[in-house]
This record gives structure tokens, sequence and C-alpha cells, in this order.
């Protein structure tokens, strides 16, 4: 006789008979229906069937029919191409359902009455669960029998939605660790006695680190406050501890995180493949969410106080909380900032894609921009002490604050520098276009760093430096410059007047043998041959060694001779 629940839903308890069961005995009974089973599924499909079978032996509060029915489907959904067909539902009326073996014989399975009970028969254990339909306490619900009429009334044996005694924890962690693969045994069993301590010595910090852990068992520990979980290969998380203020996971696999409790007020989670977060309570102050994958954010909780988001993959930030000190979002792909919070004292977005920045708040003291693509900046703050902005576009720099200890501009466009604060002790402007430089530089102290290099000063510029730091009693900064300033590309000559310096000069009468390099010169790469030619004549072999010019002509009268050679040469000088 079909039972009929309408849009109803069922609500369910487990025994703690059963519990104890599952806790004591060798190998739970799913877990030896699923090892005649688990062949019917190939290895990807075999967790998320093993999952299935859990939920079928264990149906969790709020079960309907309609999700018995699609359980049993998604397994046949799973299955091998012919194993489908061990898996029914509706063989022996619409309220049974089975998985056959080889031989047709009964490996499980789930019989729903009319009364309410959800009857699972597994390996020659049977376990009903009370079922009724999510009336208010219990109350009078109405359903439809085939064959009958009326009302029918079931009492409701409220869902225990966690573990109420050591024991209980006891039983639900000791199936965990016998269901585990043989790989992962150990460090099942090693964190069941993390967790028993935890418990009986009411620790509020649980770390299950490095176990090699790909699931968590369902239940924790309801009191703690810290969970810390890194370096294990989770893709998932169970609910999470209602206490808990404090959540750290790194180095998992991850892709989505649990509902959040509303207590929490520290969540780190890095070094995953996460892509998007739930929403945040209302509480947290700090949010650490680097090396994952996310796109987007959700709302920022308003006393949110530090967040960091850097190694992710996203292209804007949501709205900032005024209560906002630190902000950490380098490496992503950001190409403009909201507005920052006034009280902002630390800001990190280098290597991103920004062409310029918002007003920056008076508080600020720290900023990190470098490898983007600015060309200007705001106005500095006057407490800042920290401004690293290499690698960027930028023509000028504006006023720098008096307190600023480290300036890095390397790699931009930079022709001048403003003045520079007394109290600067690092200075980095290599690879700019500084042609002069401020009076300033030299009255630096003596801790103070400075790299000038890369960039083409003047003769006289460079003449100065080198008079200045070299004088008796200086006491100034230590500056790296380049001791020759920079030169502009040298001009190839004709090849033939470069060859002609080589050669031997001709007897009367007879033609020049730089003669013949004239129609070489027309040749690919020609002209890079005679800029080498051209250098050769300043290096110390031909000042000092009279055999070397001898030699070079020579080797220029042997590629005279042979095209293939010379186009090889005339090659290797570019």
């Amino acid at each position: 006789m079909p039972f009929h629940i309408g849009s109803g839903c069922l609500p369910a308890t487990i025994s703690n008979r059963r519990i104890y069961r599952i806790a004591w005995s060798d190998t739970p009974p799913e877990m030896s229906s699923w090892e005649k089973m688990k062949e019917f599924f190939c290895s990807t499909h075999q967790t998320e069937a093993l999952e299935c079978i859990w939920a079928i032996c264990h149906p969790p509060a709020g079960t309907t029919r309609e999700d018995v029915i699609n359980r049993f489907e998604l397994l046949r959904t799973l299955a091998y191409a012919g194993w489908e067909e061990s898996i029914h539902s509706g063989q022996h009326g619409e309220n049974y359902f089975c998985i056959l073996d080889e031989d047709s014989q009964e490996i499980l399975s789930v019989t729903l009455d009319d009364a309410g009970n959800y009857t699972v028969n597994c390996q020659g254990y049977s376990e009903t669960h009370r079922l009724t339909l999510d009336t208010a306490q219990g109350e009078e619900g109405t359903g439809h029998a085939e064959g009958a009429s009326g009302t029918f009334r079931t009492s409701f044996l409220p869902a225990t939605t966690a573990p109420q005694t050591p024991a209980e924890y006891d039983a639900v962690w000791s199936a965990w660790r016998r269901a585990a693969p043989a790989e992962e045994s150990r460090g099942r069993a090693a964190v069941v006695q993390k967790m028993r301590a935890c418990l009986n010595n009411g620790n509020a910090v649980l770390n299950v680190g490095e176990s090699g852990l790909t699931t968590l068992p369902d239940c924790l520990p309801a009191h703690i406050t810290t969970l810390v979980i890194p370096d294990n290969n989770l893709t998932s998380l169970p609910a999470l501890p209602p206490e808990l203020r404090t959540l750290e996971v790194s180095g998992n696999q991850l892709t989505s995180l649990p509902v959040l409790p509303p207590g929490l007020l520290e969540l780190s989670i890095f070094s995953n493949p996460l892509t998007h977060l739930p929403a945040l309570p209302s509480g947290l102050c700090k949010l650490w969410i680097f090396g994952n994958q996310l796109t987007s954010l959700p709302v920022l909780p308003s006393g949110l106080q530090e967040l960091s988001v850097s190694d992710n993959q996203l292209a804007s930030l949501p709205a900032l909380p005024s209560e906002l000190c630190k902000l950490w979002a380098y490496n992503n792909q950001l190409t403009s900032l909201p507005v920052l919070p006034s009280g902002l004292q630390e800001l990190s977005v280098s290597d991103n894609q920004l062409t310029s920045l918002p007003a920056l708040p008076s508080e600020l003291c720290k900023l990190w921009a470098y490898n983007n693509r600015l060309t200007s900046l705001p106005a500095l703050p006057s407490g800042l002490k920290e401004l690293i902005v290499s690698g960027n576009r930028l023509t000028s720099l504006p006023v720098l604050p008096s307190e600023l200890k480290e300036l890095m501009v390397s790699g931009n466009r930079l022709t001048s520098l403003p003045m520079l604060p007394s109290g600067l002790l690092s200075l980095s402007v290599y690879r700019n276009q500084l042609t002069r430089l401020p009076e300033s530089l030299i009255h630096l102290s003596s801790e103070t760093t400075v790299n000038l290099e890369g960039n083409p000063l003047s003769e006289r510029t460079l003449q100065a430096l080198r008079e200045i730091t070299s004088a008796p009693g200086y006491s100034g900064p230590r500056i790296r410059f380049d001791m020759a300033g920079a030169s502009a590309p040298r001009e190839a000559r004709a090849l033939h007047l470069a060859a002609a310096d080589w050669l031997v000069p001709a007897r009367e009468g007879e033609p020049a043998p730089a003669d013949r390099w004239h129609m070489f010169g027309q040749e690919d790469n020609a002209a890079a041959f005679s800029l080498f030619l051209d250098r050769l004549s300043e290096t110390e072999n031909f000042i000092k060694d009279a055999g070397f010019k001898a030699q070079i002509s020579s080797w220029l009268a042997q590629l005279a001779e042979d095209e293939a050679l010379r186009a090889n040469t005339f090659a290797m000088a570019t």
C-alpha cells in the first residue's frame, strides 16, 4: 500500500542502540554492504556513491520520500552500465527500495510504511527510524493511504543534531575511524585521539593538521572555540561547532565552506581551490582568505579590521568597512579600488592592473603598489613611512612625507626626484630616466642606502658624485651608481672602412684589400659586424698585442673567400 506524504518532510531520529552497534562492532553493517557493492561503481564515482549509501542508512532530519527515491536513482546513475539494474525502487510497491548482488540476493533495503516508519535492512541488521510529518511539535498530520481515509497521528521523536555525551561522540568518531581507507587509517586514528583528549580535558583548541585526511567526522566537539586544519586533503568541511571563534584551514582542497557560526571572529582559509565564500558573520574581525581562486567577495561585515585576499582572481572589491585597518590584495586582477576607509593603516595592492589610486587615508603608514600601471600618485599622507611603487609608469612623484623611511620607485619613468626627507633610510630608483639629483640626497644619513644604477645621469653629475663620496671624512649615504654615464647608441661605420683598419695596406698598383668589403656591406648583419670590428680595436689585445691585428687580418681574408662562413659570422655579431 503506497504511503503518500505530499509535500511534507520527515524529521528523522536514530536510536542509541544503533549508534553503539556501529561503534563497537568490528565493521559497521553499511560498510560490509559497501564492500559487496563498491564494484558497481568506477573509482571516480565511489566517494559519491558511499556518501549516498551513508545517507540511506542514516537518513538526516528532513528526509522525504522523494529524497529516498532520488538517492536510489542517483546510485543507478553512478553505477556502471549493467549494474544499475541491481538497484531498485518500487520493487514491491512504491515504498520498497533495495540493492541486489549478482546472485539477486538483497544487500540493502529500505521500507517506508503507513505509520511513518523508515526501516533499513543491512547485512542482517534491521533498524527502524521514526518519521513523521513536519508539523508543529508532533501535532496531528493528515495523510491519504490507498484504501484508507481520514487522519493518522504519529509520535515525534526529536532529531538529535549533535551527540550529547562523551559516549555518543565516541560512537560517531569510532565509526568514522573504522570506515577509513587503508592509507588514511593511521591519520584518522590519531585525530580521534586528539578529539577524545579535547573533549575529556575541555580544551578549546583542536588542531588536526597534517593527518592525510580526506574527510572529517560529522560531529566535532561542540565546545571548541578554535579549529585549525592545515595540510590535509579535505574537499569539504562538516557542520562547524556553534561556539567557534577562530577557523584556520590551509593547504587543503576546499572549493566551498559550510555555514559559518554566528560568533566567528577570525577566518583564515588559504592555499585551497576555494571559488566563493558563504555569508560572513556580522561580528567577523579578521578575514584572511589568500592563495585561493576567488573571483568575488560577499558583503563584508561592518566591524572587519583586517582583510587579506591576495593571490586570488578578484577583478574588483566590494565596499570596504569603515573599521578596516589593514588591506592586502596583491596578485589579483584589480583595475580599480573602492573608497578607502579613513582609518586604514596598511595597503598592499601590488601585482594588479591598477592605473590610479583613490585618495589615501590620513592614517596610512604603508603603501605597497608595485607592478601595476600607475602613471601618477595621489597626495601622500604625512605619516607615511613606506612607499613601494616600483614597476609602474610614473613620470614624477608628489611631495614626500617627512616621516618616510623607505622609498622604492625602481623601474619607472622618473626624470627627477622631489626633495628627500632627512630621515629616509632606503632609496631605490634604479632603472629610471634621472638626469639630475636633488641636493638633499647627499645630506641623508650614513645609515641610508641609495641605488641610482641604470639612470642616464650626466657626466657632470657622475663626476660630482665620485668627488663627494670619495672625499676624506665623507659621512653621507652609501650610494650605488654607474661609474660611467649612459652613452648614446653607437653608429655603425661603413663595413669597408671598419675592415680597412685591420687589413694590410695594398702594394702600389694593387687593389686595396678593403675594396672587396664594399659589396659585403650590403649583406645581412653587416652593420653589426662593423660595430664588432670597431669594438675589437678598443680592446687591450689590440693596444698591447702586436700579433693580434695580424690574426684578425688573416681571419677577415678567410671570411672574404667563404660566403657561408661570412654569413654565420655576421649573424653572430648581432
